[in-house]
């Protein structure tokens, strides 16, 4: 069973696509030149708002 040129385009672009996405996300950091992360600090602060919004009945 052949599939038309349709049916090719709608398997294959949305597959490059995906894959593309894909490689850029994987790669921004360095396509930016900055550097992303989460350290001990941001996670504590984190930590101490999701306590303070229960306290607060807000979460």
């Amino acid at each position: 069973m052949g599939l038309s040129g349709e049916a090719w385009a709608t398997l294959l672009v949305p597959t490059f696509l995906g894959i593309l996405t894909m490689l850029l996300y994987g790669y921004w950091d360095r396509i930016t030149g900055k550097e992303y992360y989460v350290d001990d600090d941001i996670l504590a602060y984190d930590e101490d708002l999701i306590e303070q919004l229960k306290e607060e009945g807000k979460a």
